[in-house]
């Protein structure tokens, strides 16, 4: 990720190169600047300028988490693509590129249960943005003050008083890593042409400008689909559709991927076999009759031979990163890296029974499958 956004800030120094030698060399192009500023206005400048950086939670959204999502989304499905369509080896090169850079995002979230990370990150940010605008929305710098010495966890009681301000620090790291995974596997089927319109926010055309899908996805056969990502907006892909005539649907994530461990509150993250073998395209050949990537010992890494990657879907008895006591019998099943509880117990009919010794050949690894898409169609 480094290399990439430093690149992206080479791009945007140059573009400020550029702009200073003309503002300093040509009287033309600083009255250009000057029209500007007297025909499109100081106020519609400073609204415009917000849909490229905005300093928290404005006008009922989070813009930042989404300006800085956009930014990444570009790096990937604007300008990295190109690279990637050049032959199948570059694809594939591209698919490990992207991956990884997913399970960077999902790392971007340990400031959510990591208060030494997190202050250390909030100090950054302070050092090299201007208060004005890291703090534009009333009462963050409050929040992030309160932050700074504060070591309260994600899910804790009083937690949601600061939700919005943290989700406005980052680039939305639970989202931009779906629609991320899901281009990647769109482009993979090849069974028609891959349109991302994960940067265009609104349509324009005939009458009230509309929301698009994140993709539109062209058949052979001339048929047209639009794919949302995430379930939560069947009014906005309904609009879009009785605007179009485009039939539009959504997709997610299946729901054991980019879950968070209760133990340590850490996102779990795709594994490097996994995602060598989803890269060249043999994934499927090691999976096992119930579609799962079963964690072997030949492939564990660290940890007292506990795979770091490995997840442990099932009960657990002991404390979690929040706070609350697990008893190891609880109604609901929950994910947890193997590594922090595998040497724990849970209860069975009153008995307690160690994990490792029930359940180590039951880890398995996160792999990128999608939930909504038809094998036959898409």
């Amino acid at each position: 990720m480094e290399n990439l956004l430093n690149r992206l800030g080479v791009s945007v120094k140059h573009l400020q190169c550029l702009d200073d030698t003309f503002r300093e060399k040509s009287t033309l192009y600083r009255e250009m600047e000057n029209k500007i500023i007297s025909n499109v206005g100081v106020d519609n400048l400073n609204e415009i300028y917000r849909e490229l950086y905005a300093g928290g939670k404005l006008q009922g959204k989070l813009y930042r988490q989404m300006i800085l999502g956009d930014i990444i989304e570009y790096v990937f499905s604007g300008r990295a693509y190109y690279y990637a369509a050049k032959s199948t080896e570059n694809f594939n090169i591209f698919s490990k590129l992207v991956l990884y850079c997913v399970n960077q995002l999902l790392i971007f979230d340990t400031i959510t249960v990591n208060p030494e990370i997190r202050k250390f990150y909030i100090g950054k940010l302070e050092k090299n943005i201007d208060a004005s605008l890291l703090y534009e929305r009333e009462g963050d710098k409050e929040l992030a003050e309160e932050l700074k010495s504060s070591d309260i966890l994600l899910w804790q009681e009083g937690w949601d008083k600061y939700n919005a301000f943290i989700d406005s620090l980052l680039p939305k790291t639970l989202g931009a890593p779906k629609e991320l995974i899901v281009f990647l596997e769109l482009i993979r089927r090849k069974k028609g042409l891959v349109i991302p319109l994960l940067l265009i926010q609104r349509l324009f055309g005939d009458g009230k400008a509309i929301a698009p899908p994140d993709f539109l996805y062209l058949k052979g056969n001339k048929e047209i689909f639009g794919i949302e990502v995430g379930y939560a907006k069947e009014g906005q892909s309904r609009e879009f559709s009785l605007r179009t005539s485009i039939p539009t649907f959504a997709v997610d994530l299946a729901n054991h991927m980019h879950n968070r461990c209760h133990k340590c509150g850490e996102n779990i993250l795709y594994c490097d076999k996994v995602i060598e073998k989803y890269a060249d395209g043999s994934l499927k050949d090691v999976l096992d009759e119930d579609g799962e990537f079963k964690c072997r010992e030949d492939c564990l890494i660290t940890d007292n031979g506990v795979c770091q990657y490995a997840n442990y879907y099932g009960w657990y008895k002991g404390h979690c990163f929040y706070g609350e006591q697990k008893k190891g019998d609880d109604k609901q099943a929950m994910h947890y890296h193997a590594r922090c509880v595998y040497n724990g117990v849970y209860k069975y009919y009153g008995n307690e029974k160690k994990i490792w010794d029930n359940h180590r050949d039951k880890f398995f690894a996160q792999i990128p499958r999608i939930e909504g898409i038809d094998e036959e169609r898409l």
